[in-house]
């Protein structure tokens, strides 16, 4: 006994016509190159506010001495200047990434490591510090803590640019971390106040580039025709 077909269903019209099944498929692409705009849209800015408070940062602790006996600017005002631009950027990062996930649904796990990656930020800064007070209290001159702190900061933020690149899948992350591990590796050699101007040039060079490379690929990425519509024949 032979049994009859069964009723052709959706699945098996999309079979029957290829035209179908790429159209199903660039629709999937171009919904996942605009949400990838979309997560990508407040990158620049983010490493544009880390490269102006990095390089101008740093630049003035440089010039506390860097630049005597023609020029200097009092330790007071150089520190409370870099205070306020890192935590200018820290706040630009904040507002940003905010509003870049609004409206975005993650997954539990997910949400879970964006919650302990971000928490991990201030919980090392604070160890950061917290150690090297100690090493003051333990005869550390206020020379070395000059070295101390920017390097120790500065390796802490390459690893976690290492991490996010490695947890999120970004070479770009684990390139731009491993170039600031290489500058906190560097900088420590030429000394103070030299090292803070190494800190400057080539750590907040290296946001500002990061900076102009997400700008081009999101203007490159706007100026690609989206795909056309589906049109009855």
């Amino acid at each position: 006994m032979t049994l009859p077909d069964p009723p052709a269903g959706a699945g098996d019209d999309m079979r029957d016509d290829p035209r179908e099944v790429a159209a199903m498929l660039e629709l999937v692409r171009s919904e996942q190159a605009r949400m990838s705009r979309r997560l990508a849209a407040g990158v620049p800015v983010i490493l544009l506010g880390w490269g102006v408070a990095w390089f101008v940062g740093f630049l003035l602790l440089w010039m506390i001495d860097g630049a005597r006996p023609t020029f200097a600017i009092p330790i007071a005002v150089a520190a409370v200047a870099f205070v306020i631009l890192m935590a200018g950027a820290l706040v630009v990062s904040a507002v940003v990434g905010a509003r870049m996930g609004r409206g975005i649904r993650q997954a539990p796990g997910a949400a879970w490591t964006g919650i302990v990656f971000g928490l991990t930020w201030p919980i090392g800064f604070l160890a950061i510090m917290a150690l090297g007070r100690a090493l003051v209290v333990n005869g550390m001159p206020p020379e070395l803590g000059s070295i101390y702190y920017p390097t120790s900061a500065t390796i802490f933020v390459g690893i976690m640019y290492v991490l996010a690149g490695g947890i999120w899948r970004n070479w770009q992350s684990i390139a731009m971390g491993g170039w600031i591990l290489l500058v906190a590796a560097v900088a420590p050699f030429f000394g103070y106040p030299t090292h803070y101007l190494v800190f400057a040039l080539a750590g907040g060079g290296v946001f500002l580039l990061g900076a102009l490379v997400a700008w081009l690929w999101l203007r490159e990425s706007r100026r690609r025709p989206e795909p056309a519509e589906d049109v009855d024949e």
